[in-house]
């Protein structure tokens, strides 16, 4: 009860005195709307940007960083999602696309599901192409609930997906940014009111961005612009087939570009 009490006296001063202020910030409509509306405050919208270090780098830069594999024309898309596991992120719908993608990528081929993991990635590494790449998901951040979805995976049985989870200082966080092919964030907001920091950093190093829609995600994320949201597994297995595949056809492209010459639809795959 006393903690209850105490809440709503923190709100009746927050807002006592926010109204008061000569002037107020926040960093999305949709929060302007909401202090407007129940709080009485006029504020202004200031949207988050990325700290300098958070920025492009060339392709020669990029290709210091990468393994053999990576830097080969056949090598797999190098997929980053920052998480904290928290239940504002269902990483399940990332864990169900991955499976989507990895069963309609080899129905699509025309492959054998049988087939030995280690056999696939072995060809890669011997240069043979696909019409849809294999994808290595790098997954970075710390939680207890790390350990519980990390099992998930082993039993997975992906064989044309590849997960790795890592832990990274603040220096070699920018440098895995700038050397991905695409960023996924399952960031949902807890109150719908703010934008995620994550998706602002991996714009910042020019990498586009397919993230869970809610609602004011938009004001971030441009559809077809700088990235594409998705309300479901199904939906975003449509969109990694969808740009592997146009990647393929035009590599020398990159996704941003692919993103704005070709307006995604599931059917185009």
């Amino acid at each position: 009860m006393d903690l209850v009490l105490n809440f709503k006296s923190l709100l009746r001063f927050e807002k006592r005195y926010g109204q008061m202020a000569n002037g107020s910030l926040c960093v999305t409509r949709t929060l302007q709307h909401e202090l407007g509306q129940n709080w009485g405050i006029r504020a202004t919208v200031l949207y988050d940007q990325p700290p300098e270090f958070f920025c492009p780098t060339s392709l020669q830069e990029k290709h210091k960083v990468g393994t053999d594999i990576l830097l080969k024309p056949n090598r797999p898309a190098l997929v980053v999602s920052s998480t904290s596991w928290a239940p504002d992120e269902d990483f399940g719908i990332l864990l169900e696309a991955a499976v989507m993608y990895d069963r309609r990528a080899a129905a699509l081929l025309d492959e054998n599901d049988s087939a030995d993991e280690g056999v696939l990635w072995k060809e890669i590494s011997g240069g043979k192409q696909y019409l849809y790449p294999r994808l290595f998901f790098i997954i970075t951040g710390k939680s207890p609930e790390k350990e519980k979805y990390e099992e998930k995976i082993k039993r997975l049985n992906l064989k044309r997906v590849a997960f790795h989870t890592m832990w990274l200082s603040a220096e070699e966080y920018p440098l895995l940014l700038r050397s991905a092919d695409l960023g996924i964030c399952l960031h949902t907001s807890s109150s719908t009111l703010d934008l995620p920091m994550k998706v602002v950093d991996m714009f910042g190093c020019g990498l586009p961005v397919c993230a869970v829609s809610y609602s004011c995600i938009d004001q971030l994320v441009k559809v077809e612009k700088n990235g594409l949201l998705f309300s479901s597994s199904s939906e975003l297995a449509d969109e990694l087939l969808w740009l592997m595949h146009n990647i393929f056809i035009q590599p020398c492209l990159g996704i941003m570009i692919v993103l704005v010459k070709h307006p995604f639809s599931p059917r185009s795959r």
